[in-house]
C-alpha cells in the first residue's frame, strides 16, 4: 500500500471512529435526557409551590438518574412506578394541580414500554396504561 492509500485508510478510521463515538454518547445522553426534563419540571413546581415537601420525588428521580446511567432497569422500573403512586397520592402534600400536571409531564417523556413502568390510573378511572 502506497503512502498516500494509507492517508486516505487512515483518515477513514478515523472519521468512523469519530462517528461512532458520536453515537454512542448520544445513545447515552438520550437515555438520560427523559429524567432531566422531568427534575426541570419538578425544581418549577418546587418553585411554583414552595409550601410542599418535594425532597422525596427529588431524591427517586436521583435514584432513576443513576439507575438509567448504569443501565439498571429493574432499578428504574421500581422507582418510576414508586414515584407515579407518589404523584397519584399526593404524597407529602404536594399542590393537586401540580401533582397532575407533573404526573401527564412525566408519563409523556417517560419511555414506559422500555423499562416496563407501571402506572397508576387516575382516582376513579380504569387502568389505561
Amino acid at each position: 500500500m502506497n503512502s498516500q492509500a494509507k492517508g486516505y485508510a487512515l483518515r477513514a478510521l478515523l472519521c468512523a471512529l469519530c462517528l461512532g463515538a458520536g453515537w454512542l454518547m448520544g445513545t447515552a445522553w438520550a437515555q438520560s435526557t427523559w429524567v432531566d426534563e422531568i427534575n426541570g419540571s419538578l425544581n418549577f413546581y418546587k418553585t411554583s409551590y414552595p409550601g410542599s415537601n418535594w425532597e422525596p420525588y427529588s431524591q427517586r428521580l436521583q435514584m432513576v438518574k443513576e439507575a438509567v446511567d448504569r443501565g439498571d432497569t429493574k432499578t428504574v422500573k421500581k422507582e418510576m412506578g414508586t414515584w407515579f403512586k407518589m404523584l397519584r397520592a399526593r404524597d407529602q402534600g404536594i399542590h393537586d394541580v401540580a401533582a397532575d400536571e407533573l404526573f401527564n409531564f412525566a408519563v409523556m417523556v417517560t419511555p414506559i414500554q422500555e423499562y416496563g413502568i407501571t402506572v397508576p390510573p387516575a382516582p376513579g378511572s380504569e387502568p389505561g396504561y
